[in-house]
């Protein structure tokens, strides 16, 4: 019974991936620091599963992370932002939101909040407040 269950799973993930399913494909999250001339910003990216450590952005550098969202569509990446004495955080990747939007989710960190490219106007317009 188990074994059918296992090579029936099997089967349909090896399908899905043929045709290329969203929720298969690898996603990127690119992250570029904005906040002004000489202001590095340090970010802390986290899943539920996976902790990507702290990385240093010096201004108009950027950093990037890939992933696979999980076939329930629930895949979640949060980031502690802290530059100077300032700190927040931003749900940088969130399945309901980005996911079929952007294989490659491209943000501009400035100091008022996290924006997202916008592949239709070809700006950084998709804005969004920090985290409470």
């Amino acid at each position: 019974m188990w074994a059918k269950i296992t090579l029936l799973m099997l089967v349909m993930s090896s399908a899905v991936g043929v045709i290329g399913l969203p929720y298969t494909q690898i996603r990127t999250v690119n992250i570029t620091n904005n906040l002004g001339a000489n202001i590095e910003l340090n970010v802390h990216c986290k899943s539920k599963n996976d902790d990507l450590g702290q990385q240093q952005i010096p201004y108009k550098d950027f950093w990037y992370f890939k992933f696979r969202p999980n076939f329930w569509g629930t895949t979640l990446f949060y980031c502690s932002m802290n530059w100077e004495q300032i700190s927040h955080w931003f749900n940088i990747y969130v399945d309901a939101r980005d996911n079929p939007k952007c294989i490659i989710c491209q943000w501009s960190i400035q100091a008022k909040g996290p924006c997202r490219f916008n592949c239709t106007s070809q700006n950084y317009d998709i804005c969004f407040p920090w985290n409470p």
